[in-house]
């Protein structure tokens, strides 16, 4: 006693089906988008070239080429990082004040 598949002949039904096909495919390849994007080592190479690309604007900078102004971004890093190393320096200096 072997099953015969079933066949659907209803347009209604094929349409459905199809719909169903077609929204699994874009749901794959929004869940394999989201994976690449949230992957760890692709996150750590991205925060990589980010503080790379950071300090080369600042050597940039203190060369008197100024901001990066092909990105706002690119100019913000910049800002940031001289911000944490003034931060850095006031901090040591404060705590070498202290200590004499």
């Amino acid at each position: 006693m072997a099953k015969e598949p079933i066949t659907v002949t209803d347009p209604g039904i094929v349409a459905a089906e199809a719909a169903v096909r077609a929204a699994r495919g874009d749901l794959t390849a929004t869940v394999d988008a989201l994976a690449a994007r949230l992957d760890p080592r692709v996150k750590a190479q991205e925060a990589a070239t980010a503080a790379r690309t950071a300090v080369h604007d600042a050597q940039g900078l203190l060369s008197g080429n100024g901001f990066p102004a092909e990105d706002p971004k690119r100019s913000r890093n910049v800002k940031l990082l001289a911000g944490a190393v003034l931060g850095t320096v006031a901090l040591v200096a404060i705590l070498v004040i202290r200590r004499r």
